[in-house]
C-alpha cells in the first residue's frame, strides 16, 4: 500500500528531471563533449551508508574526546571527497560522435553507432553507457583511445525513429558516487514500412511494367546463385542447395531485358495506406534481389527506374516517409 505511491511520485520526479536536464543542456548535435557543467553526481546507496558511518564516528569522538576517532573519521571523510572528484574527473572531456545510423524494417531495431572518444591519457574506468540507464554497455577507454558503440533501439512503426536521450556514468573508484551525463544528440534512423511474407506485381499502365513480371520469372535463365541476403524473396531460394548443402542460397537469373517494372501505387486500389506501403515493399525487394532495373511511382514523386544497392534504399527510404511530411516522424522514441 505503500510501494505504489512512491512509486508514482518517484516516476514524477523522473519525469520532472529529464524535462529539467533537456531545457537546461538543449538538443546536442552529433559530436559532444561532456564538459564540467553538463555532468551530475550524487552519492550511491553505499556512499550514503559510507556518510552514515563517518557522521557516527564523529559523534562519538565527540562526545569521548578520542583523538584517535577523529584521526580515522578526517581520514574517512578524506577519502570520501578524492572519491568524489575521480569519480566527476573519470567522466569529464570524453566525446560522443555520431558516426552512422542504420535503417530497419518496422518491428526490428535500429541501430545508432556512436564513438566515446577519450582525448586524455588518463584511463577511465567502469565506464556504462546506453539508452536512458536501459540496456547499460561497460567498458574501460585508456588514454588517447576511442571505442566504438551500436546502440539499438526496436522500433514500432515505419517513419523516422529518434534517439532516445543517452546516458554515461561511471561509479568509479569506490562506488561511493555516481556521476552522469544526458546526451540528447539529434539523431534519426529511418524504419522502413514491414513487408508481407509474398505480393504480385498488380496491373499498370506501361506496357513495360504489365511484361516484366512475366518476364521476370519465366522467360529469365538462372545466372548462378549468392548468398542469402536479408530482403530476398522466399521464391528465389534454392531449397534443393539447403537441403543438400545446409547453406541457404539465392537464385539469380538473367534475360538481357532492357524493359522496367515500373511499381505504382495507384495500381493498388481498394487499400489502406498501410497496406500499399507493406505491398510496395515487398515489390521493391523482390525486384532488387532478381536484379531487374525498377521504377516507383507515389502521390509525392516519382523515381525513375534504376537499379542497386542505392536506389533500393532511396525507394525504401521513400516508402518510410510517405505521408509524414518533412519534420514529422512515424516513429518515436
Amino acid at each position: 500500500m505503500i510501494v505504489l505511491p512512491w512509486r508514482g511520485v518517484s516516476a514524477h520526479l523522473a519525469a520532472r528531471g529529464r524535462t529539467w536536464v533537456k531545457h537546461r543542456q538543449g538538443v546536442d548535435g552529433h559530436n559532444v563533449e561532456l564538459h564540467s557543467r553538463r555532468i551530475y553526481i550524487l552519492p550511491t546507496r553505499f556512499g550514503l551508508l559510507y556518510a552514515l558511518i563517518v557522521m557516527t564516528l564523529l559523534i562519538s569522538s565527540m562526545n569521548f574526546s578520542n583523538n584517535m576517532g577523529f584521526a580515522l573519521t578526517f581520514l574517512l571523510a578524506g577519502i570520501g571527497l578524492v572519491s568524489m572528484h575521480h569519480c566527476h574527473r573519470n567522466l569529464s572531456g570524453l566525446q560522443l560522435k555520431l558516426i552512422d545510423t542504420q535503417a530497419c524494417f518496422a518491428g526490428e531495431h535500429a541501430g545508432f553507432r556512436l564513438r566515446l572518444q577519450n582525448p586524455s591519457t588518463m584511463t577511465r574506468w567502469q565506464l556504462q553507457t546506453g539508452w536512458d540507464r536501459q540496456g547499460t554497455q561497460c567498458l574501460d577507454l585508456h588514454g588517447d583511445t576511442s571505442e566504438t558503440l551500436v546502440l539499438t533501439f526496436e522500433s514500432r512503426q515505419r517513419g523516422r525513429l529518434k534517439a532516445p536521450r543517452i546516458g554515461i556514468s561511471s561509479v568509479f573508484p569506490l562506488g561511493l558516487f555516481r556521476a552522469w551525463s544526458w546526451v540528447h544528440m539529434d539523431a534519426t534512423a529511418i524504419v522502413w514500412p514491414k513487408p508481407v511474407h509474398q505480393a504480385e506485381q498488380p496491373p499498370s499502365s506501361d506496357s513495360n511494367a504489365a511484361n516484366q513480371q512475366t518476364q521476370a520469372h519465366t522467360g529469365d535463365d538462372l545466372s548462378g546463385v549468392r548468398e542469402y541476403q536479408r530482403g530476398d524473396s522466399p521464391r528465389r531460394i534454392d531449397w534443393k542447395a539447403l537441403a543438400r548443402y545446409g547453406e541457404l542460397l539465392v537464385r539469380e537469373y538473367q534475360d538481357g531485358s532492357t524493359s522496367s517494372a515500373w511499381l505504382d501505387w495507384e495500381s493498388l486500389e481498394g487499400m489502406d495506406t498501410e497496406a500499399r506501403l507493406a505491398i510496395l515493399t515487398r515489390l521493391v525487394l523482390d525486384a532488387h534481389s532478381a536484379g531487374l532495373k525498377y521504377g516507383l511511382r507515389l502521390p509525392e514523386g516519382v523515381l525513375n527506374p534504376s537499379n542497386g544497392d542505392g536506389h533500393l534504399h532511396e525507394c525504401l527510404n521513400r516508402l518510410a516517409v510517405h505521408g509524414l511530411g518533412a519534420a514529422s516522424g512515424g516513429a518515436s522514441e
